[in-house]
This record gives C-alpha cells, structure tokens and sequence, in this order.
C-alpha cells in the first residue's frame, strides 16, 4: 500500500471513530441499535474507497460501482462540512476542559457539603440538540454544492496583456479547461456537455492543464471519447497532471494522441499563425518523478532549442511550476490542480497550502493563470468556487 493510501485510511478511520463517538454514542437508543449506527458509518466511509481501489486497479469488473460511488463520495462531501462544524463546537470545550484539569491541580477544591458534579444528562441533551442543528444546516449546503458541481462551467473571460505582442496575435484566444478528473461520478455525457461549451466558443486554440482522468483507458475509454471532439484551428493541448500518474500515464498519453490531442511531455511546439509565431510548452506534473522517474518536471527542458518566437506559452499542472517558469522566462503560465478549494470551507483552507489559488498572478514578470477547474474530485460538490472554462484572449500591453 502506498504512503497516500496509508494516509486515506488513517483519516477516514480518525473521522468514523469522531463521529461515532460525538454523534452515535450520545444518542438515547439501546446497543444494538448504536453498533448498526457505527457499522452504518464505516460503510458510507469505507464503501467507495474499496470502488476507488477496484476500478484503478482493474481487479474485477464492478457493475454496482458507479452508484456506490455517487453515495459514498456525497456522504463523505456531507461528512466533510459536517465535521468542521462539529469541530468548532468541540475543539474550544476541549481546550476549555484541558484548562480546567490543569487548574484543578492547583486549586483546592471545596470540601463543602453543597459541591455539584456536573450534570450528565443535561451535557447529553444539549449534545444531541446542537447535532441535530449542525446537521440540518449540513444537509441543504450539501445539496446546493452538489447541484453546483454538476452545473454547466461557467466561461471565464481573461485577458493576458503582454508587451511587445504582435499587432497579429493581438485577441487571439485560448480557451482552457482543467482537472475534468472524468471517472467515477463524472461520466461522457458531462465530458460532451464540456466539448460542446468548449466548441462553443470558438477559440483559436484548446489547451487542457492536467487531471484529464481518474481510471484506467480501459474502464474510461467510451467516457473519454467526446474529448477527441475538441476543435480548433490551431490545436488541442495536454499536459498531465498528477492523476494521470494515479491512472497509468504511458497509456493515457497514447490515448490522448489517439484521440487527436497533442500531449507536450517536457517539451514545446512551434504555432505559426501567419500573423506571429506562439511557442506552447508543456511539462508533466510538478511531482511525476516519483511514480515516473524518466517525467522530471522541467520547465527550462521544455523550452530548450526554441526557435524564435513571439510569446511563449507554458502549460504545467501546479501553479507552483511557475518559479522555474519564470526562470526559463516563460511569458505565460496556465495551471489549474488547486481546485480554488471546491467547497466550502476547504476554499479557505487551501490558502494555507497554496500560494496561487485562483485566478491571474503576475511572478517575475510571468503571468500565471490558475483554473479552478472544470470538473471535481472526490466529493460531487462546488461551495464557494464554480466549474470553469476560461477564455484566454492575448492583449498587447
């Protein structure tokens, strides 16, 4: 098993175990009843993460999967705000009762007759009140998020100011999409409403910046399929995010190409538009060596033997490529990975994470544009941050 797994199984262990003890043990109904209770949790928690492993791993054909992973990932998207309420409630009694331990050390207590221990019932009545709060106000936010998740994309429209850009290349556009991570809710007829948009738009060129998958080409290869649609005049892009490394890149790569997508591995093209010349680059994912020795990520590789040109364009997964971005002098820099945190609260939480969240940045003169991405992982749920495909158009300085 590896360290990530480890860790998955860690975490939803510690989660079963807290709300088993905060939710379930409180509750006025008999054992049996509390141990179906616990069993309960541990299925909605585990269930999906067995799906995960099975459709990675192509061990056995799972025809029940899907379902099973629409319900275990929403609980667990429902668990996730949940538990942070709950851990507001909690955390501030907790440290309030480590004070009052530490106290009571130094503190004598009264020996008089009228001296009253604390009331059980009363702290198990007001438990079970403020869990019946915090869950109705955990279910209608899960609902919304889910709805937003599944909604169309929302189009983005950014400019890319540049000096010394070309009269020629002043507008054209580049239309990005990022982290689709099609798979287990997220299936061909979303991946076609996605090409349709795209299309829609008419752009000059189509790049995708990672996550395209979670599975393997032959589980996802017929969900895949509406991608080989993408069309523009000068080309659809690819570079791999740290899932295809999740879902074995060698053959998602093949599968990219067969479906007319051109996949830049530390490496660069040349787009001459007639009106200016554009050098598009592209790496793998900032951490690829560790599951692929041969995919170091490197920006300046990736730009090594340009011919001449008038803007350079890099694509590389994590936002955090931009630093040797920026060294190799890139003009532009397209990401996504972060997710802009996908829900609520996690969408201020990823700021003590990430440097570059969402959005457009400006680093040692290189622009950095970070998509929120156009699908979700885990959890079918957007709170606080939308589905996005951006509409890059290039405007001289």
């Amino acid at each position: 098993m590896t360290i990530w797994g480890i860790i998955v199984l860690t975490v939803t262990t510690m989660i079963v175990l807290y709300l088993g003890w905060r939710l379930v043990e409180p509750l006025p109904m008999g054992r049996k009843r509390k141990l179906l209770a616990w069993l309960t949790l541990a299925i909605l928690l585990f269930g999906h993460r067995l799906t995960w492993f099975l459709q990675r791993t192509d061990k056995i054909q799972c025809l029940v999967c899907d379902s099973i992973d629409w319900v275990g990932f929403t609980f667990f998207g429902f668990v996730s705000i949940l538990i942070v309420f709950m851990l507001v409630r909690d955390v501030p009694r907790f440290l309030g009762s480590i004070f009052s331990g530490v106290k009571k050390l130094f503190v004598r207590r009264s020996k008089r007759p009228y001296f009253i221990g604390p009331n059980l019932e009363r702290r198990r009545f007001m438990l079970n009140a403020t869990n019946g709060v915090l869950l109705t106000a955990s279910l209608p936010l899960t609902g919304y998020a889910v709805f937003k998740a599944r909604s169309k994309p929302t189009v983005v429209h950014n400019d890319l100011p540049l000096m010394d850009l070309p009269e020629g290349l002043d507008g054209f556009t580049i239309a990005q999409i990022s982290d689709t991570h099609i798979g287990p809710t997220i299936r061909g007829d979303w991946a076609r409403m996605v090409v349709n948009e795209v299309n829609g738009l008419h752009p000059d060129m189509i790049v995708h910046t990672g996550d395209l998958v979670d599975g393997s080409v032959d589980g996802l290869k017929d969900d895949i399929q509406p991608m080989g649609e993408l069309t523009a005049p000068h080309g659809v892009w690819f570079c791999t995010g740290n899932h295809e490394y999740y879902s074995g890149v060698h053959q998602w790569l093949a599968e990219v190409r067969r479906l007319g997508i051109k996949p830049l591995v530390n490496e660069h093209a040349l787009i001459d538009t007639g009106k200016g010349a554009i050098l598009l680059a592209g790496v793998t994912d900032l951490r690829a060596e560790r599951l692929e020795p041969t995919h170091i990520s490197s920006p300046s590789k990736a730009k090594m033997g340009a011919p001449d040109h008038d803007v350079s364009i890099l694509l590389a997964h994590q936002p955090n490529s931009v630093f040797e971005g920026a060294g190799a002098r890139f003009d532009v820099q397209l990401s996504g990975h972060t997710h802009g945190g996908q829900y609520f609260p996690y969408n201020y939480v990823i700021h003590l994470f990430q440097k570059y969240v969402r959005g457009l940045y400006v680093v040692d003169k290189t622009l950095l544009y970070v998509n929120t991405g156009t699908g979700y992982w885990g959890p079918p749920m957007r709170l606080g941050t939308a589905p996005e495909i951006t509409l890059h158009t290039l405007k001289k300085a």
